[in-house]
């Protein structure tokens, strides 16, 4: 298996999207608040960062394939 650049972004995207979600139900979980502005924030972020990885490995494999 050949390990490359858009196989890598698109692994840390996906666990940072991943965490994203077990840092939210975690923390709520804990600490009872579901409506915390601070959680909001990092969470959003780390969604935001691993979709776009996701989109742009996947972005990049097909301008790849294509050339």
């Amino acid at each position: 298996m050949k390990l490359d650049g858009n196989k890598v972004l698109g692994f840390l995207s996906f666990v940072m999207l991943l965490g994203a979600v077990i840092f939210y139900l975690s923390w709520s979980i804990a600490y009872g608040d579901w409506n915390d502005i601070g959680l909001y924030s990092i969470s959003i972020i780390l969604i935001l960062f691993g979709i776009l990885g996701i989109w742009l490995s996947r972005l990049r494999a097909k301008d790849i394939s294509i050339s």
